[in-house]
């Protein structure tokens, strides 16, 4: 196994918990691995740790700190101390992300659990060839999943999708309090978006009979079935004309008479100007729109974005206003100050119910605030 001397800055990193190193960070960089591997990092010429190494990122990620093999007993040990807090400690039974990669220290891996089915994304082509076996059958010998579908996590990985178990199994209903949601698992990324369960559940306890609700960016309906359960007639908008159609068997799934809402498939920007034209006004806005960047250097036009989403439904909004940011590059304070802008931008006052972030099986270690990634802001509009 390679050998990489690590600076004296990462090695008090890791110590202090953190599962990321840096290659500028290695001083014997020329002997960096041509392809994929795992690498032992010493800081002088003793173990510190082992990492994932890719050739493709400027990050290595530790997947442990002993001396010990990564072999069936190793994943065996992670992905059941990773039952066992969403299980005992959390108190999820069928439904939960089982798997946040550094999170529960098994990089390059995230896996949900929706009841009998399991979806896998994965980002390293070493772990699908040596582990994934291994890892597939754990997860098959620790819980009753029936199927388990592993796809590409990112692009640029050669990753093919594969089926496990049960090959004609896609779809399963889950339960999110009273609300029911159907999951195909060949939709995105994992099939449905288990990190907004609780503030999904929260938005229901500000929701009154008959309120105009606007879900922007409303994929299949999470938020906006919560709110037609609590009796509000709900708009929502979405680019995807296939997660719209999910939104609305949803909603059937869940007896929502079809007078109580509308799907509008288009542009969320141009779809909210056309509505403050018209003079529409609604009792709740939420925002829950995807990354705007997915690097560091796309930030300032991110935030410009954020502040003209948020401006147009700050402007559409009469008592209550949640707004998301699901990209880590931008810090839970950057997404406040811009939301705090546009509402000065709107001549509206805002006063901050909460600030949210993603479900707790999506685990923050204290050594890894990259894994924060979740911002949800509620907030009540002054009248």
């Amino acid at each position: 196994m390679i050998k990489l001397e690590i600076d004296k800055r990462a090695y008090n990193s890791i110590k202090n918990f953190s599962r990321l190193v840096y290659t500028k960070a290695i001083k014997n960089r020329g002997e960096l691995p041509k392809k994929e591997e795992i690498v032992t990092l010493t800081y002088n010429g003793k173990f510190v740790a082992k990492a994932l190494y890719n050739p493709k990122s400027v990050i290595l990620k530790i997947l442990t700190t002993k001396d010990e093999e990564i072999d069936y007993n190793f994943f065996y040990k992670r992905i059941l101390n990773a039952k066992i807090y969403r299980e005992d400690i959390l108190k999820y039974k069928n439904t939960y992300r089982w798997i946040y990669a550094e999170g529960d220290e098994l990089p390059a891996i995230i896996f949900d659990k929706y009841n009998e089915l399991g979806v896998m994304q994965l980002m390293s082509k070493l772990i699908e060839k040596e582990y994934l076996k291994d890892i597939v059958d754990i997860l098959f010998e620790l819980s009753d999943l029936e199927t388990i579908y592993v796809k590409r996590g990112k692009k640029g990985e050669r990753i093919r999708d594969k089926i496990f178990g049960d090959k004609n199994k896609f779809e399963t209903i889950i339960q999110e309090g009273e609300a029911k949601f159907k999951v195909n698992v060949k939709g995105h990324k994992t099939g449905f978006f288990l990190d907004q369960r609780e503030n999904r559940l929260e938005l229901e306890k500000f929701i009154k009979e008959d309120d105009r609700v606007l879900d922007v960016c409303c994929y299949t309906g999470g938020f906006s079935v919560h709110t037609a359960i609590r009796g509000a007639e709900v708009v929502g908008v979405d680019l995807s004309k296939k997660a719209l159609e999910t939104a609305e068997e949803n909603m059937e799934l869940n007896n929502i008479p079809k007078d109580k809402y509308e799907f509008i498939e288009g542009n969320a920007f141009e779809v909210m100007k056309e509505f403050i034209e018209d003079g529409e006004k609604f009792d709740v806005v939420i925002l829950d729109p995807p990354a705007f960047t997915q690097t560091d250097d796309d930030i300032k036009n991110a935030l410009r974005a954020y502040a003209s989403l948020n401006y147009l439904g700050i402007k559409l909004a009469k008592r209550i206003f949640v707004t998301c940011s699901c990209s880590h590059h931008v810090d839970k304070e950057m997404f406040k100050k811009t939301v705090i802008s546009s509402a000065f931008r709107a001549k509206k006052e805002l006063i901050m119910i909460d600030y949210k972030g993603q479900a707790p099986d999506h685990p923050i270690s204290i050594g890894n605030k990259n894994l924060e990634y979740l911002k949800c802001i509620f907030f009540y509009v002054k009248g």
